[in-house]
């Protein structure tokens, strides 16, 4: 299970809003000052990332909780995301190629292929990742005071 604390936004009915600043691995590293990935990595990074799940435990705005998602799911959506569009622009690319091959067509219509295959690939995944990726799940409600404290400590 990868876990990440996260402040609640606002909450209506079951449905719960949380936002949390996206991580890279240069946070923790001791040379992303010197690093030019590390000083990409501060610049990109800045903006807060919003997630909607349902909650069944009490919680309210401006609480902090800990949520968490399986790895298998994770893996699940990772290949959904990334393969599938790329899996259909290969497959796109290669029946056209064939074709312009035959008929002695001008290549552009090997790139309008891949082009078109690729964004149908998109879409495919975009219907298709909800259904493979599990939702976030409500592991422990931190509160609202623990971690204002902790996060002033640090």
């Amino acid at each position: 299970m990868i876990e990440r604390d996260v402040q609640v936004v606002s909450v209506t009915g079951q449905q719960v809003l949380v936002q949390f600043q996206r991580q890279s691995s240069c946070d923790s590293c001791s040379s992303n000052d010197s690093c030019g990935n590390g000083q990409l990595s501060k610049a990109l990074s800045r903006r807060l990332d919003v997630l909607s799940f349902r909650c069944t435990e009490p919680v309210s705005a401006g609480d902090w909780v800990r949520v968490g998602i399986s790895e298998q799911s994770l893996v699940r959506g990772t290949m959904v995301l990334y393969m599938l569009p790329l899996l259909c622009l290969i497959i796109a690319a290669m029946v056209v190629a064939s074709f312009s091959q035959q008929y002695g067509a001008s290549e552009l219509w090997t790139l309008a292929a891949m082009v078109l295959g690729g964004y149908g690939g998109f879409r495919w995944a975009a219907r298709l990742a909800p259904k493979v990726v599990s939702e976030p799940t409500l592991i422990k409600v931190l509160g609202r005071q623990a971690m204002a404290i902790a996060t002033n400590a640090g």
